[in-house]
């Protein structure tokens, strides 16, 4: 699959999780269903923040390597960002649980990039 092909599902990805976000903020009552909402949000919110910031990541990588980027540079970049979504979205689901533990924060972080380690020895 060419790299324009990726880059174009990872756009529609961002703008239907976008607008389905928005959606959600604007016309769904949070008195009905609020644990529905907030995790229909948390799912858009997942797949916006990832396919950004893989596309993001693949850009930097590209001004990186001077251009030299393959398709193993965008499947390492969206597998990047979707940890470092994960980890956002554990960091935020930690903050709203008032659990303010350091250590526990490192450890999250540090298993995450230990499984991106692991990934990058079996690719």
């Amino acid at each position: 699959m060419p790299l324009r092909a990726y880059f174009f599902i990872l756009f529609l990805i961002f703008t239907a999780s976008g607008a389905s976000m928005a959606m959600l903020y604007f016309y769904m009552d949070p008195t009905t269903a609020p644990m529905m909402g907030f995790s229909l949000m948390s799912m858009g919110g997942f797949l916006a923040t990832s396919s950004a910031l893989s596309l993001i990541l693949f850009f930097v990588k590209k001004i990186y390597y001077r251009g030299d980027v393959n398709l193993t540079t965008i499947h390492a970049s969206i597998r990047q960002a979707i940890l470092l979504s994960v980890g956002g979205i554990l960091m935020i689901a930690l903050y709203s649980f008032h659990i303010y533990e350091p250590r526990l924060i490192v450890t999250v972080w540090l298993t995450l990039g230990c499984i991106e380690v692991m990934a990058q020895a079996i690719e």
